[in-house]
């Protein structure tokens, strides 16, 4: 009874191990360098065009919502997790962080004219801070195992679904 019960619990608790793909299986460097020259571009139109927009506001009565800045990091963490979770490895997230993180930068020193396209104050603020926190936190999050179609279909009922009550 209790030996049924402690194979029982060990084979719900214990975790698959994750495995190195098979080089089968891994990308190719061409694929890896396409993922990155991609992710490069994209990032940098997408921090040319946050850049732009991040300043739109919209005015209910004597308030201004900064609209722009809300979309603009909604859509700097879309990039960057889809990009996390369309490659398998992180190369292409973090040119795409570089990508972005590098046209805020370039964007927030004055040009040769003076004009300045991220200026002083909170919202700027917030624009050149927010992007390099999420960058950092999505590059670095630890990949999670997947399961392959194989596997879940050759679970067997009692493991997917294990109750931790001991028989009576």
């Amino acid at each position: 009874m209790l030996s049924s019960y402690t194979s029982r619990v060990t084979a719900a608790t214990s975790a698959p191990t994750a495995e190195r793909p098979s080089t089968a299986t891994r990308p190719s460097t061409a694929s890896r360098a396409s993922g990155a020259i991609l992710g490069l571009v994209v990032g940098a139109i997408y921090g040319t065009v946050g850049t732009v927009a991040h300043q739109n506001t919209a005015a209910i009565g004597d308030v201004g919502l900064p609209v722009g800045l809300v979309l603009a990091l909604i859509g700097v963490l879309g990039l960057l997790l889809g990009f996390r979770l369309l490659f398998d490895n992180r190369v292409p997230v973090l040119f795409a962080a570089i990508g972005l993180v590098g046209m805020i930068a370039l964007f927030s020193v004055a040009s040769a004219g003076g004009s300045v396209l991220i200026p002083q104050g909170l919202i700027g603020l917030v624009w050149t801070v927010v992007p390099v926190l999420v960058a950092t936190i999505v590059v670095a999050w630890p990949r999670m195992p997947s399961r392959t179609t194989a596997e879940a279909a050759n679970t067997p009922p009692e493991r997917a679904n294990v109750r931790h009550e001991p028989e009576a």
